[in-house]
């Protein structure tokens, strides 16, 4: 039998061969692992706080987007179903968006005048 494969399959045991010519051909493995690096460097961006967007609203999740197309073209599942992003971030929490309100308060944390006195009493 003639294959272009540079080493030997007897080697490998016989349980692993079907997985690793799959593997060959298909380099499913590897692109689950590029995904899952690239999603790391995406949660690292997650961890800083995001603000809603005016008429879009608030940013919930981000997925990396070979990843995710990749899942929609497999499974057909779509990212504008509320029921699948609760699950998908259940499953994956750092793709969460540490998301913040857009109100902006004054007032709170403001050094007032130190000496002045807003209320005393007197007992005498």
């Amino acid at each position: 039998m003639q294959t272009d494969i540079p080493f030997d399959l007897g080697t490998i045991p016989e349980s692993h061969q079907r997985a690793l010519l799959r593997e060959l051909r298909t380099g499913e493995m590897m692109d689950r692992v590029k995904a899952e690096a690239r999603q790391r460097i995406i949660a690292k961006d997650n961890q800083q706080e995001h603000r809603a967007v005016n008429g879009l609203g608030r940013c919930v999740a981000t997925f990396d987007a070979e990843g995710y197309f990749m899942n929609a073209a497999k499974n057909g599942q779509d990212g504008r179903d509320p029921d699948y992003i609760r699950w998908a971030v259940k499953r994956h929490p750092e793709c969460r968006v540490n998301n913040v309100g857009t109100k902006v308060q004054a007032g709170y944390g403001t050094k007032q005048e130190p000496n002045r006195v807003k209320f005393h009493k007197n007992y005498g």
